[in-house]
C-alpha cells in the first residue's frame, strides 16, 4: 500500500472523478500481488457465477483481517468497502478509508445511519460495495456471530443484487489475534446473485437466514463438525 499510496493521494487531491474511479482498481491489483508474496493461493469455486459488471452488494463471512484483501483480489468490479471507523486512525489505510471508502462506528446508532446514507451516496458513482455483515472478525469456533442488517438494507433499498461469498481458510492463516500470516490456500465460493428487486425491509431477516445457510453449507464441506477447528 505504501507503493500505491502516492498514486491514490494524487487522484484524491485532483478531485477528478475519472481518476478517483480508476484508482479503485489499484488496491485490488496490489492485493493479488501481496497474497502471492505471502504464499497464499486462492482457489475460486463457482467463478463463472462472478458478477463483474453493473452494481452489486457483496457479502462474506468474516474470520480474518485478510478478508478485505481477499475480496479485493477476487472481485473485479468498481468496488468500495465499508470499514470500521477505528481504521481512520491507522496510517495509510486510514487516509484511504476516509477518502475512497466508507467508515462506520459500529456501536454508534447515529453514525451507522450516517454511514448508510454515505453508502447510498457512493452508489450514485456506479460503485459496488463489499461488506462483512458480522461487522468484526469472528474469533469463536462457531461459524457465525451476529449478522447486522446494513448490507441487506443497502441491497434492498437500492434494488441491487446481493452476492454471497464464502471464505474458507482465512481465519486459519491469519486469525484476528494472530501475529503471523501463514502461507497456504484460501478457498472462495461464489454463489448466484440474489435478486432483491421485489423485496422490502420486511424481508431483511429472511434474507439474512438465506445467506447464512448458503455459507454454512460451504463451511460444512471443510468443517463437518459444524465448528471451526
Amino acid at each position: 500500500m505504501f507503493m500505491a499510496f502516492p498514486v491514490l493521494v494524487i487522484a484524491v487531491i485532483s478531485r477528478n472523478e475519472k481518476w478517483i474511479r480508476a484508482v479503485h482498481y489499484l488496491p485490488p491489483f496490489v492485493a493479488r500481488i501481496v497474497l502471492f508474496l505471502w504464499g497464499i493461493r486462492i482457489k475460486e469455486i463457482g467463478k463463472d457465477l462472478a458478477v463483474t459488471d453493473g452494481q452489486s452488494v457483496f457479502i462474506s463471512n468474516h474470520t480474518s483481517y485478510l478478508d478485505g484483501i481477499i475480496a479485493g483480489a477476487v472481485i473485479h468490479n468498481f468496488l468500495k468497502f465499508l470499514g470500521k471507523g477505528e481504521i481512520l486512525t491507522w496510517p495509510v489505510l486510514g487516509y484511504l478509508l476516509k477518502h475512497l471508502y466508507v467508515a462506520v462506528w459500529r456501536d454508534d446508532k447515529q453514525h451507522r445511519a450516517w454511514s448508510m446514507a454515505e453508502m447510498k451516496e457512493k452508489l450514485k458513482t456506479g460503485a459496488s460495495f463489499f461488506i462483512c455483515p458480522e461487522g468484526t472478525c469472528n474469533t469463536t469456533t462457531d461459524f457465525f456471530t451476529h449478522f447486522h442488517s446494513g448490507a441487506y438494507r443497502l441491497a434492498i433499498d437500492n434494488k441491487l443484487p446481493l452476492v454471497p461469498l464464502t471464505f474458507i481458510g482465512a481465519g486459519q492463516l491469519f486469525p484476528r489475534n494472530g501475529l503471523m500470516i501463514k502461507p497456504g490456500k484460501i478457498t472462495v465460493y461464489w454463489h448466484p446473485a440474489i435478486d432483491t428487486s421485489q423485496l422490502t425491509a420486511d424481508d431483511v431477516d429472511a434474507l439474512k437466514v438465506q445467506t447464512i445457510e448458503i455459507m454454512r453449507k460451504n463451511l460444512l464441506l471443510h468443517f463437518p463438525g459444524g465448528k471451526y477447528l
